[in-house]
């Protein structure tokens, strides 16, 4: 029998966004001998801007995760998604799967925006990293709701994984939102697969009792020049 495409919907809290300086910093290209204080001022001052301005929201729909015809698929009733070998793969082991959406809101990347157009640039550009960590940040608490939902029916969860990346083409967001009610968490997808706000994520969870959630995934990844691409042991 077919789980009925519930929706849950989750609001982050913002007061629980901890934006690290450090990370920012490093994504801004600034060497820890030459940190500089200005920098550091402009950083201090737009993290509690965008978080006041943010109004983050999530959610998530739960469905059976069925085998696939191929290696590079993941089916759930009515629809097969084109995702590549790499994401089935991490996927592996799902009795369920929770496909998911989460925005920062427009507000940060508006800010942003303005920014740059009055050519405060640097700012510009650290109001839009600062939104970028926080919707990230607002994934974060969202797969953590996920996290005790599958623990509250013994299971595990993976890592999330979204269209766009690990070879799973941009494209296939027209499916995931197909499982949404229109301009679900105020966001809405454009022909070409584009989200609007531009600071949302989309993807899914895989929840079962073998899955396995990996603390570092950036070595599945094809995309090198990530600005958030880690190595291991930084």
């Amino acid at each position: 029998m077919h789980l009925p495409l519930d929706i849950h919907y989750a609001q982050p809290d913002k007061s629980k966004l901890q934006i690290d300086r450090l990370e920012i910093l490093r994504l801004l290209g600034e060497q820890a001998k030459g940190i500089k204080a200005h920098t550091c001022s402009l950083i201090d001052t737009y993290i509690p801007k965008c978080l006041e301005l943010s109004s983050p929201s999530g959610a998530y729909i739960l469905t059976e995760a069925l085998e696939p015809a191929t290696a590079s698929e993941i089916h759930i009733p009515g629809i097969r998604f084109d995702s590549g070998k790499i994401i089935p793969k991490m996927l592996r082991g799902s009795q369920l799967y929770a496909f998911f959406l989460v925005s920062a809101g427009p507000e940060p990347e508006n800010l942003a925006r303005s920014l740059i157009a009055e050519g405060s640039y640097l700012e510009g550009y650290i109001a839009d990293l600062l939104a970028s960590a926080i919707v990230d940040l607002a994934a974060d608490q969202v797969q953590e709701e996920v996290r005790k939902l599958a623990g509250s029916r013994g299971l595990q969860i993976s890592n999330r994984y979204s269209p766009g990346y690990c070879s799973w083409r941009v494209e296939e967001q027209q499916k995931l939102f197909s499982l949404f009610p229109g301009k679900c968490c105020g966001i809405t997808l454009s022909e070409s697969s584009l989200m609007n706000p531009v600071k949302s994520i989309s993807g899914i969870i895989g929840m079962g009792l073998q899955v396995k959630y990996r603390e570092y995934t950036c070595e599945i990844c094809s995309m090198k020049n990530c600005n958030f691409r880690r190595t291991k042991g930084n």
